[in-house]
């Protein structure tokens, strides 16, 4: 499972011209799913994400998590940052789950974020041709990756 994870002032994501989430200052979370990804690693992701300390305190540090801070999430399902480009000109997804399995998988990560974060969070649709608009703060953007617990080297 993949988190692209950037700190963001405000975001916002837009499907068939209707705004379907939006935050202001908190994570814009673009979450990919292997085929072999399972509630192991959603659940660590979740508790990662939530607990990442990449905003500022007083002294200027990132030391300080979203929940820290009262910031907003936005959860926006991305299949594509499993395309792998590494052979020719188009990228191969093949490692990417299947809607079947990445869908009620993104569906436990939502539920898991919202109550790591103690409120519900934003979405963007899963599936969907969705238009994501941010703005960057610092800029951070940091990736998390956990390997299915079938393929990690124990």
């Amino acid at each position: 499972m993949i988190a692209l994870i950037q700190r963001v002032r405000k975001a916002s994501v837009i499907v068939d011209d209707v705004t379907v989430g939006s935050i202001g200052r908190g994570l814009l979370i673009f979450l990919g799913i292997h085929s072999q990804d399972r509630l192991t690693e959603a659940d660590w992701l979740a508790r990662k994400c939530t607990s990442l300390r990449i905003f500022p305190d007083d002294a200027g540090q990132m030391n300080l998590s979203v929940r820290d801070v009262d910031a907003d999430i936005l959860l926006v399902s991305q299949f594509t940052l499993y395309g792998n480009a590494t052979k020719g000109h188009r990228p191969s997804f093949i490692e990417a789950a299947r809607p079947e399995v990445a869908e009620p998988l993104y569906e436990y990560v939502k539920r898991k974020l919202s109550s790591e974060l103690r409120r519900p969070i934003a979405c963007g649709s899963f599936g969907a041709s969705m238009q994501v608009s941010l703005v960057n703060d610092g800029p951070v953007t940091i990736w998390i990756e956990r390997a299915p617990e079938k393929t990690r080297d124990s």
